[in-house]
Formats: structure tokens, C-alpha cells, sequence
């Protein structure tokens, strides 16, 4: 047995016999009441409608619900990142409908929205983060808000990043009232991404603070090359447990996007591009094709 397998199981058994646990309580609450039905999951971001009516009405197709957690992936210089604009621009509304009419946030009036970004310097997460209010006011009226709030963890390690994660959904004072939270991306907070425990840990950590803030998580993560499969164990593992993955492709003049995984009904297949002014906008494009 070599020591990384050693380790690997004295941190499982460690887990297992995790002292001071109260099992009966744990049990107690976690047991699913099936007399008593829970309410569907609030709508955090749609994409589009329904093509089929549910008496009388076309309800929006569901991309994130408060309380899960999502995944755009893509290889690199796929326009991960203005596809990530894209959205957190659309779900604030104002004028973003130029951008794209298929996104829409829900419920979302007094609630915070956070990016979070681990790679950019000070002047590209400013320019990134300045689609967004360019796209909700104008490209010379920027509608600032302060419950759109950049975040920029570039200089910090992992575990640093993975602490101020624990504080801004357990400790901080945005805790009881968040939105959408998106880290931009994934694998900056964990050291090695193809450690299959330190993934799963993460990914716990992910579903654990998504469902005791009643927030929803969206994340970046690349895709190995060539291939739709996320990137390491850490792509392995949180594609199992998003409730929605979207893969973004490269075409050229735009990037497709098709949805992989999901909970409902699909989304259909869609382009973006860059306007002349620099900001994402959904095209219309034949993606028959691409596809």
C-alpha cells in the first residue's frame, strides 16, 4: 500500500468515526416525511419557455433553482466567461432583453449577486465585471447596484478561497439574503483536481452551503480537450451533482451552447457572440451543424 492510498483511508476512517456525532439527531432530521409533499424549488434562472402548455400557461424551462448548484463548461477560449456575463447581466433585467430574450432571473429583487473571480488581474475582473451593468443600463449609463457585487480572489490560495466561501455563506452579512453566487472557476478552490477526495469534499461543501442559504451556485470549469467531460475528478463529480451543466463551444465567429445535464425539461441549443461594444449577445444561428 502505498502512503497516498494510506493517507487517503485514515481520513475516510476518520470521517466515519467523527466523535461528539449525534446519529439519532442526524436521523431524526433527515428522515423524508412522504405525507407531506415539499413545495418544487424555487426558480432562480430560466431559459426560455415551455413549447407545451400547462392549463393554458407555458412555464419557464428551468436552468437553476435556490438551493442547487450548476455548471458552464468549456474549453478554453470558448467564451466561458461572456457566457458567465451573459447571464448574471440577463437575470438582473433592465435592458438586458437587447442581450438575449431566452435568460431571466426570478425572484431576485433583494437578493445579492455575486461573482466571484480567481484569475484575473485588476483590470481584466474590472472590464468582465463591467458587462454586467453596461448591459442592464446602457453602454453610456452603467446601472450600478449594490447587490451586484465583483469579487476578486486571484492572490489567495485555495484554502483561503475555500475559508472566505464557509464565511460569505455561514458568517458574512450577505449570508441570509443571496441570490446567485458564481465562481469563476471551479478548480481555484481546491489544490489538486483530480484528487477524487478533495473533490467530493468541495462539491459537498458546494451542496451544503447552496441548500442552508437557499442560494443558487453557478461555476466555470474546463473541459479535457477534444471531449465534454469536465475537467479531472473534480469535473467528474460536480457533472453528477449539478442539476444543470451547460458546454460551450467554440464555432468561430460564435459559441454554441447545448445543455448536458439537467433536471426538466431541456433547454434548447443556443449561440452568443461579441457586439461591436465588447458585450455577449445571443445570436440567431442554424446550430443543425455544429451540433
Amino acid at each position: 500500500m502505498n502512503l497516498k492510498m494510506f493517507e487517503e483511508i485514515k481520513i475516510i476512517q476518520q470521517e466515519i468515526t467523527a466523535p461528539n456525532t449525534d446519529f439519532s439527531l442526524i436521523h431524526k432530521k433527515s428522515v423524508v416525511d412522504l405525507s407531506v409533499k415539499p413545495k418544487h424549488p424555487p426558480l432562480a434562472i430560466s431559459f426560455g419557455f415551455d413549447s407545451q402548455e400547462y392549463k393554458g400557461i407555458k412555464y419557464p424551462l428551468r436552468f437553476g433553482t435556490y438551493g442547487n448548484i450548476s455548471m458552464i463548461a468549456g474549453e478554453e477560449k470558448s467564451r466561458k466567461t461572456w457566457l458567465k456575463s451573459l447571464i448574471l447581466g440577463c437575470i438582473q433585467g433592465g435592458n438586458s432583453y437587447r442581450y438575449s430574450e431566452l435568460i431571466k432571473g426570478h425572484d431576485l429583487e433583494d437578493k445579492y449577486i455575486i461573482d466571484i473571480d480567481s484569475e484575473q488581474d485588476d483590470y481584466d475582473a474590472w472590464m468582465v465585471a463591467n458587462r454586467v451593468p453596461q448591459m442592464v443600463g446602457g453602454i453610456d449609463t452603467p446601472k450600478y447596484s449594490d447587490r451586484f457585487i465583483s469579487v476578486k480572489l486571484r492572490e489567495y490560495s485555495s484554502t483561503e478561497r475555500r475559508q472566505y466561501l464557509q464565511w460569505l455563506f455561514l458568517e458574512s452579512q450577505y449570508r441570509n439574503k443571496l441570490g446567485v453566487v458564481c465562481l469563476d472557476g471551479y478548480v481555484d478552490f481546491i489544490k489538486n483536481f483530480n484528487d477524487n477526495i478533495e473533490s467530493t469534499e468541495f462539491v459537498q461543501e458546494l451542496m451544503k452551503y447552496s441548500s442552508i442559504s437557499k442560494s443558487h451556485i453557478m461555476g466555470i470549469l474546463h473541459l479535457n480537450p477534444n471531449s465534454e467531460k469536465a475537467r479531472g475528478h473534480l469535473g467528474t463529480v460536480i457533472g453528477q451533482k449539478c442539476e444543470s451543466v451547460l458546454v460551450i463551444k467554440d464555432e468561430g465567429k460564435f459559441s454554441s451552447i447545448k445543455q448536458t445535464r439537467r433536471r426538466g425539461k431541456a433547454i434548447e441549443p443556443f449561440a452568443i457572440s461579441v457586439d461591436e461594444n465588447w458585450l455577449p449577445i445571443q445570436v440567431n444561428e442554424n446550430l443543425n451543424e455544429w451540433l
